[in-house]
């Protein structure tokens, strides 16, 4: 989340169960557009739309709401991007720990150019970046390590050498924002890989463990600091990562 979907916030606490049609309603962009319901809400019929989480309602264009809510367990949607640990693996599929109720299972053939004869490469302990492609209370999750379009686009095996980190889900969502202030001012200021999945969990990497355990540690302060304090967050990493360069 960000400033700018902060600022178009309505602003409303809402509980599960609330019929929320009305405000959704009072806060559409476009009439001629319909209403888009993101997390935490759900649309029962053509004029009830409830929400399922306690929370913050929150808005931005265009017709787009959701509940930011404070939600450490993970429940999984299809298309919700993942960072995974595979605990499991026979000849033709793995079970992958993603944080939920039960493991998820991918196929070895649900990566890009795999086939009977050429499957993926996966063992167990390997930490992946995946796609919900089916989730259901009734049946087991399914993922994928592909786009729609069969390539491969960030999916895939992650590089050994990296450090899983967890978090509420709303931080996530925080740092996947296309306007996100923190993912731009870390970017600009130290080099380092991160996969964020919706799922909670953030995977980094950098050249040194001493980086690598700072910005850890940053992001999973991010839960504790408003909009207004992330500037003063920075500098003070920025120190910690001066005093870090000096003592190595």
């Amino acid at each position: 989340m960000s400033n700018v979907i902060e600022s178009h916030s309505s602003g409303n606490t809402v509980l599960p169960g609330d019929n929320v049609s009305e405000i959704l309603e009072a806060y559409r962009d476009d009439e001629k557009k319909p209403v888009i319901v993101g997390p935490g809400l759900k649309r029962l019929n053509k004029q009830v739309i409830t929400s399922y989480k306690a929370g913050q309602l929150l808005h931005r264009p265009v017709n787009l709401f959701w509940i930011n809510s404070h939600q450490r367990y993970y429940i999984p949607c299809e298309r919700d991007t993942v960072v995974g640990v595979v605990i499991s693996k026979t000849s033709t599929f793995c079970r992958v720990d993603i944080g939920a109720s039960e493991p998820a299972t991918l196929s070895l053939m649900a990566f890009p150019n795999a086939t009977k004869r050429n499957k993926a490469i996966v063992e167990i302990g390997d930490v992946l970046f995946a796609c919900v492609l089916s989730a259901s209370k009734d049946v087991e999750t399914e993922l994928v390590c592909m786009d729609k379009d069969g390539k491969k686009d960030g999916y895939g095996v992650l590089p050994r050498g990296g450090y899983m980190i967890k978090v509420p889900l709303n931080i996530c969502r925080r740092l996947l924002a296309p306007d996100s202030k923190i993912s731009r001012n870390l970017g600009r200021k130290y080099r380092f890989e991160k996969t964020v999945g919706l799922n909670g969990r953030i995977w980094i990497r950098s050249k040194s463990i001493q980086t690598t355990i700072l910005i850890s540690n940053f992001i999973k302060q991010l839960e504790y600091v408003s909009f207004d304090q992330q500037d003063q967050a920075l500098n003070l990493l920025q120190q910690k990562m001066d005093n870090n360069n000096k003592r190595y």
